[in-house]
């Protein structure tokens, strides 16, 4: 055997050894993109709970917000609450000044964006697994076409067909919730920017 054929059959061994982690890993894309989609229901619920006749503009006229009360607070969205519990913890400490309202407000904006950093990734990685997981089963048709038994041919074909359509499904599902959080992402960091500034004003008038 010369060594070009012998370098042809370690790579077709090489990508038979790769296919049972490739449809594990498409496993995996599944299950993540159905975490992903149930944690995206539940994000909708509380966001519309939460947004139902708020209004930030209406909430800032109530007063300063450095000394926002419990009750005023509990009006806020989660992300914006978050975000006013670090800035008037850092006023107490006499920290808010000299950069220290930038960097909470970049922390959680920070925040935000990892939450997409899952879906992201999937929107990639899914599509990139379906086709990997295509080729693999279409090698080992193709020799058992050379061999004639097309009942091992049609079956691999199958395999290459399902997983191209779990890879690409995975990819479109998660690019959809990337596209839906994507826009409460900059909503919430519009309004901790427009509360920040309010911040601002407020440490200026004094």
């Amino acid at each position: 055997m010369n060594l070009l054929g012998a370098l042809e059959n370690g790579l077709f061994a090489l990508g038979q050894v790769l296919r049972f982690p490739v449809m594990a890993l498409l496993w995996v894309c599944v299950g993540f993109t159905l975490y992903f989609v149930g944690q995206s229901l539940v994000l909708a619920i509380r966001r519309r709970s939460e947004h139902d006749g708020f209004n930030i503009r209406q909430w800032l006229q109530q007063g300063e917000v450095l000394k926002a009360g419990d009750d005023r607070t509990s009006k806020l969205p989660a992300p914006l609450r978050s975000l006013l519990a670090s800035v008037q913890a850092l006023h107490q400490a006499g920290s808010l000044k000299h950069g220290g309202l930038e960097n909470a407000v970049a922390e959680h904006e920070e925040r935000l964006r990892k939450e997409l950093l899952g879906p992201r990734a999937l929107v990639k990685i899914g599509p990139s697994l379906g086709l990997i997981g295509t080729l693999i089963p279409m090698g080992s048709s193709l020799a058992a076409m050379a061999a004639g038994n097309l009942q091992a041919m049609a079956g691999q074909m199958v395999v290459a067909f399902t997983t191209t359509i779990v890879g690409l499904a995975t990819g479109t599902i998660a690019y959809a919730l990337v596209a839906m959080r994507q826009t409460w992402v900059e909503a919430t960091i519009r309004e901790q920017r427009y509360l920040a500034e309010v911040v601002v004003a407020e440490m200026e008038d004094r």
